[in-house]
């Protein structure tokens, strides 16, 4: 857990539990791919939403804190990601951009936390 911030945190754990739903039904399973420079590189998910979870703390919350002075104003951010129906458009959008993030770091090319 990134955040000592309960409603970030809970917002965040809503989005994990969202998106993890999200990826298993799109790729059939608990992992995802993520483009490496054009290469295809296949990332398995360890531990569930948790996994997911290390993730967005990862990807998406480090990224705020580290730009933003007060980035536990990224409540606004994690609300927009995920409602009671599961995760939105928007929370696919930022979804995208972790994985591209990821596949800069595995291509040596920055962008994102080294996983």
């Amino acid at each position: 857990m990134m955040t000592k911030n309960f409603q970030l945190n809970s917002l965040a754990n809503q989005y994990a539990a969202a998106l993890y739903d999200h990826i298993t039904a799109t790729s059939g399973g608990a992992y995802f791919m993520i483009d490496a420079c054009g290469q295809s590189v296949h990332v398995d998910i360890i531990g569930g939403v948790k996994g997911v979870r290390d993730l967005i703390d990862g990807y998406a919350l480090e990224a705020l804190r580290d730009n933003y002075p007060q980035w536990e104003g990224g409540i606004v951010l994690m609300a927009k990601c995920a409602s009671s129906s599961g995760i939105t458009d928007f929370g696919v959008e930022i979804w995208q951009s972790m994985t591209n993030d990821m596949g800069a770091t595995v291509a040596g090319n920055g962008g994102g936390v080294n996983a």
